[in-house]
């Protein structure tokens, strides 16, 4: 204690004697010089440690994350598949940029203010992908290769291992000055070596879409007949596309199939028309509607977005699963061989909120892809994915529309993205709570109250 403190104690004891007051035990005397060596301690630590905290936090490494080599497999017919996918999709601070993120298994699509694209490989290490401007009218999915190398958007093709892009500028520009991508996504086939992309034309009408190669190529799909605008579904195997037309009466969809080998010049038929689902019902023919083949291409989800009167707006998604070879809704599988298990989806539809992220496979089960990655079995309560509640309203695309192997935790970038929050708060609440306490005994000591015992000891009498 400063001789002025001192001073100034000894001459609060004198007052205190004066107007009678009792003096304080020996122990009260200790008590109070110990809290206040206490607090004389641990306001400074505090203050480094907030310090120290908000320094780690700015320098905190801002590289990106080199994404980690995944393990890959090759099927019966010699396409390559990822066998790992990230079980958790964290968003830790500062994360990096870059056009070449490698092999990646997921690709998370923000929709906020300024909608961005982060990649995630096999083993959850996150990068922001700064990619070449989308096509105009480009507003769906982006679309990942199975073998997690090409990401599609549009007409545009990127390799995310080389950093190269297809087909060639003045072929975009050509495409872009006739052709708008429908709104929704592109479809990879198995072999991850082309990719449908699903187009309208502006003016006179010439093809249904057309696909892109990654060697550069690019075929035009033919008019379907009378001018028909198909619900692409995705490739039945490395040359043919599987779609569906709508030949129902007005106010009810009967939805034909059509395929197309690329390179001849019509569609056939020959897949069985979709029938009504078990319940009896039919799709709405003011809705919109998609479809999606499962990765054994035994089963196509169509999915159906049901307006709001109010907004005429999709509000709402209701789902159904057929079987391609007879049309009808799906129900058992003929053989175990196909690994779905038949429970996974009830035959009837299943209806969820939201619409425009585009499901996903996991085990012959169709996930949903919103900021809640999860199946659509009601009885299944956590989902296959946990994504971080910091990307602003997210689609998740997965490689080849698939959870494909086993899923694998990135457990450092979950806990830096928790030190991240819960520093950021203890970095405000900190000095809040020490700022409040000082002000509390500022007030309690003009007021002609005691000063508080952890500042100063109890006065002598």
């Amino acid at each position: 204690m400063s001789t002025d403190r001192l001073g100034a104690a000894l001459s609060d004891l004198v007052d205190d004697v004066e107007d009678g007051l009792a003096p304080p035990s020996s122990g009260d005397l200790w008590a109070g010089g110990r809290r206040r060596r206490l607090t004389a301690r641990l306001v400074p630590v505090l203050a480094a440690a907030c310090v120290a905290a908000l320094v780690g936090l700015i320098v905190w490494p801002g590289a990106a994350p080199r994404a980690a080599v995944p393990a890959v497999g090759v099927d019966d017919a010699g396409a390559v598949h990822l066998t790992a996918f990230p079980s958790t999709i964290a968003k830790p601070p500062f994360v990096g940029a870059t056009g070449r993120p490698g092999v990646t298994a997921a690709v998370v699509a923000t929709h906020g203010d300024v909608g961005e694209l982060f990649a995630a490989s096999p083993r959850g290490a996150v990068t922001r992908l700064v990619l070449p401007d989308a096509p105009l009218g480009t507003s769906g999915q982006p679309a990942l290769s199975p073998d997690g190398r090409w990401l599609a958007r549009g007409f545009v093709l990127t390799d995310l291992v080389r950093g190269a892009t297809l087909p060639s500028l003045p072929v975009r520009q050509g495409l872009e000055s006739s052709r708008m991508p429908a709104e929704g996504t592109d479809w990879w086939s198995p072999d991850s070596r082309r990719v449908y992309v699903d187009a309208i034309n502006q003016g006179l009408p010439r093809s249904s879409g057309f696909v892109v190669a990654t060697d550069g190529t690019v075929t035009e799909a033919p008019l379907l007949a009378g001018g028909q605008v198909p619900v692409v579904a995705g490739w039945l195997d490395d040359d043919t596309v599987l779609a569906f037309v709508d030949v129902g009466s007005p106010g009810a969809r009967g939805l034909e199939g059509r395929t197309w080998r690329v390179g001849e010049p019509t569609w056939e038929v020959s897949v069985p028309d979709l029938e009504p689902n078990a319940d009896g019902e039919v799709f709405d023919a003011s809705g919109l509607l998609r479809a999606d083949l499962s990765p054994d291409r035994r089963r196509v989800l169509l999915t159906e977005g049901i307006l709001d009167p109010a907004t005429n707006q999709a509000s709402s998604t209701r789902a159904t699963v057929y079987d391609v070879r007879t049309g009808a809704n799906a129900g058992p599988p003929d053989d175990e061989s196909s690994g779905t298990d038949p429970t996974v989806f009830p035959h009837t539809s299943l209806t969820w909120d939201g619409w425009g992220c585009r499901p996903a496979w996991r085990l012959g089960e169709p996930v949903i892809t919103d900021g809640t990655v999860r199946t659509t079995a009601p009885a299944i309560d956590t989902g296959p994915v946990a994504v971080s509640s910091r990307y602003e309203s997210p689609c998740v695309s997965f490689a080849g529309d698939e959870l494909r192997g086993v899923g694998l935790r990135n457990s450092a970038a979950v806990w830096q993205e928790r030190a991240w929050v819960w520093g950021t708060r203890l970095l405000v609440a900190v000095p809040l709570v020490l700022l409040a306490g000082w002000f509390l005994r500022r007030r309690s000591w003009r007021e002609g109250s005691q000063a508080p015992q952890a500042f100063l000891p109890p006065s002598r009498g």
